[in-house]
Order: structure tokens, then C-alpha cells, then sequence
């Protein structure tokens, strides 16, 4: 089957930054394709939807090179974990970060992105990586998470770390993963704390705790630290980050549509969705069919890995008229279509909050800066990590 469609490695950062021509040619010649020995990557929006609908066939497949991996179940993120272990975690963060809590926390994300716009605003240049994308999730989620709020501005250079113990370079990612060791460390020493605690404050620490495993028993010390330090720390500001960077630089990009939104504001959430379609920071994620099983017409083994490709799916033509052009002004319902949040029963669970922040730095954005585009020269470098699509920086001037 590999010699059916173009030649692609997912894995590979340097073909990920040059992938949409390659992802247009796997959706017309050969949508379902083993691209590596045991690796099947589904180009369509279709057979996403199908394999995302049967959680029961395919099951969770691991965000770390199986090669790389060494941890146990209890150490795996709510995204690799299968019902019944993922059901009750989700449902204590689905609890937490429910519409009506999302809602009642608009005010404390406005006033965070006011006030680090307001801090820039009257400098004519920034970065809107640097100065908004990087801090906002930390002063949205720190909060959140029951950690002290001494250690809300480790939370960014935590999420980094993890992100770069999978670093090309053996030094980087040893150094990166003896950082987020030590800070594991003291948020096991915090959950022995709000363990032995009889007052417990209402935040995602207690949830989790208090949190009853599919087995009868509570949480164990292991998953209470990767449901609230990977799970809820690096997804919600890895994402968002990249999802804030991205809004900017499509909209920055695009000659006077920053001035259109200024004078609608009702298109902002318009352009939100559009980048979760067509620079979702999530491009690739992983199914393991317990069984074999088909899609399409293709014969997948039990036991292969099934590469989810959302940056495929989100341009296809079957479902987006001009899927490669970033229009706010689209007839189809792109909220509900596209798969930026991913789809079915692992949904990201913080996508309401992730939106309530891409929508409120955008507003607040356009409140203190009536005019922004991109820097002269500026060039959209990706952040490493294959699995995502997020720019280092956004240069911009106003």
C-alpha cells in the first residue's frame, strides 16, 4: 500500500512545515495510506469521522514515539487512555471547565488580555507570541489548577520542557526532562498536602483527588500529577498559544481584514474557528484498532498505529469550498465541521475555555489597537514538535 500514494513521514518536522500540497494528493489519490511500516494515515474528513465515531474498535494511541516511551498506564494522559479509566477523569475536567464555568470566568480572561495588551499597546511593535500568546494561558489556567500561585509563571517554561524532552538534541531533552522532574516533585509533595486535607478548596487539585477510578479506588498519586500537569498545565497552554499565534498571523496577514473585524466584532469568533480549521494547532493524533478492521477500502491489522490527520481533514475539499484559502466569510458551518478540537468522545475538553481566550485576546486586541499587520519580512517559522502547528513568533506592528 505505500507505494500507492506520495511519499510523506508525519513524524518528520521539515515535511510537516511543507505539507499541504502532500496532504491534497494523499486526499485524492490514496486517502488511506500506510506511509510506514504499520503506520496508516487517513487524509479525509470521512474516515476520521468513522474511526472517531467506533472508540470501542480504535482505541487510544500514545503521543510519544513508541520507541521513546517508557511509562506505565498510570502515567499516560487523558487523551492515550480508553473508557472506563478516561470516563470519570473527564468527566471531573468536563465539570470543571463546563459552559457555565467557562462563562463565568469571561470577565478574569478579558481583564488578563487587557492588561497585557494595554502593557504593549503603545509601543507600535510586538510580539504577539512573547507578549500575549505565552502568558495569557498561564494567568487563565493558573488559577484553575489549585498550584500556588507563586508558581503560575513556571507554568509556560513547564510546558516547554515537556515539550522538549523529545528534542533531536540527546542534552536538550535530558536538561528539559530533569526540569519537569523537579517540579513534579513539588506538585507531589502538594497533593500529599490536599490529600491529608480535610478543608479542601474547589479547584482542579480536589477534583482530582477526590476523583473515584474506574477500579473503585481513588486517583493514584501518579495519574492526580499527569491528569493536572499534562493534561490540564501543558494541553491548555501549548494549544491555546499556538491557537493565539495562529489567529494573528492569519488575520495580520490578510490586508485589511484586522480593520474588518475592528468594525464587526461579530466576525470574531468567525475568524477563531477559521484558524482552528485551517492552522489547528493539533494536526495528528492516534487510534490502535483492537481488532482488524477496514476504512475505505483499505485492510488495517490489529495493533497498527492509525494516524488521525486533522491537518488533512481540515482542508478537504469534499467539505470546504477553496479549503486552502482562510475566509471568515464561508457558507458552511465550519464551527460544527471542523476537526480543530478533534471529535466523538476525546473532544479536547478545555475547548470552550480555549475559545473564550482566542476571542477575548482578538477583542481585547482591537479595543487598544485600531491597526495591525504583520512586520515587513515577516516569515512563519513552526514550533518543532511534529504533532503541532504553532508559530514561534508574530511579529507585528501597529
Amino acid at each position: 500500500m505505500r507505494e500507492a500514494g506520495p511519499t510523506f513521514n508525519p513524524f518528520d518536522p521539515t515535511q510537516v512545515d511543507d505539507q499541504v500540497a502532500t496532504l491534497a494528493r494523499l486526499r485524492t489519490e490514496s486517502p488511506v495510506t500506510e506511509l510506514l511500516p504499520g503506520v496508516f494515515y487517513l487524509a479525509k474528513h470521512r474516515d476520521i469521522l468513522e474511526v472517531c465515531r467506533a472508540p470501542q474498535t480504535f482505541r487510544q494511541g500514545r503521543f510519544l514515539p513508541l520507541d521513546q516511551d517508557t511509562r506505565s498506564p498510570d502515567e499516560l494522559n487523558l487523551g492515550e487512555t480508553d473508557p472506563p479509566q478516561h470516563t470519570g477523569v473527564r468527566k471531573v475536567l468536563a465539570g470543571l471547565l463546563s459552559p457555565g464555568r467557562v462563562r463565568a470566568m469571561e470577565p478574569q480572561v478579558r481583564a488578563a488580555c487587557d492588561r497585557l495588551i494595554a502593557a504593549f499597546a503603545e509601543r507600535g511593535s510586538a510580539d504577539m507570541i512573547a507578549d500575549l500568546g505565552v502568558p495569557l494561558p498561564g494567568a487563565v489556567i493558573g488559577p484553575l489548577t489549585g498550584l500556588p500561585e507563586a508558581w503560575h509563571g513556571q507554568l509556560r517554561a513547564y510546558s516547554d520542557d515537556y515539550m522538549a524532552r523529545t528534542d533531536p538534541d540527546p542534552e536538550v531533552a535530558r536538561a528539559a526532562g530533569e526540569r519537569v522532574d523537579r517540579f513534579d516533585a513539588q506538585v507531589r509533595e502538594l497533593i500529599r498536602e490536599r490529600r491529608a486535607a480535610t478543608d479542601r478548596p474547589d479547584d482542579m487539585l480536589t477534583g482530582l483527588i477526590e476523583c473515584v477510578g474506574s477500579d473503585g479506588a481513588p486517583l493514584s498519586e501518579d495519574k492526580v500529577l499527569v491528569h493536572l500537569t499534562k493534561d490540564v498545565i501543558v494541553g491548555g497552554t501549548e494549544t491555546t498559544t499556538h491557537l493565539i499565534g495562529n489567529l494573528f498571523a492569519n488575520v495580520c496577514g490578510r490586508p485589511g481584514l484586522y480593520e474588518r473585524l475592528g468594525d464587526d466584532r461579530s466576525l470574531v469568533p468567525k475568524a477563531v474557528e477559521e484558524t482552528l480549521r485551517i492552522s489547528g494547532p493539533v494536526q495528528i493524533l492516534f487510534r490502535v484498532p483492537a481488532t482488524d478492521a477496514t476504512i475505505g477500502d483499505a485492510a488495517i491489522p490489529a495493533g497498527a498505529n492509525v494516524a488521525l490527520g486533522y491537518a488533512s481533514a481540515n482542508r478537504d475539499e469534499d467539505v470546504f469550498e477553496a479549503p486552502d484559502e482562510f475566509s471568515i466569510d464561508r457558507v458552511e458551518d465550519v464551527r460544527k465541521l471542523h476537526l480543530g478540537f478533534g471529535f466523538g468522545i476525546h473532544l479536547c475538553v478545555g475547548a470552550a475555555l480555549a475559545r473564550l481566550e482566542a476571542v477575548s485576546a482578538l477583542n481585547a486586541s482591537l479595543d487598544h489597537i485600531p491597526h495591525m499587520a504583520l512586520s515587513p519580512g515577516f516569515e512563519y517559522e513552526r514550533v518543532r514538535f511534529f504533532m503541532m502547528r504553532g508559530p514561534t513568533r508574530v511579529d507585528v506592528v501597529f
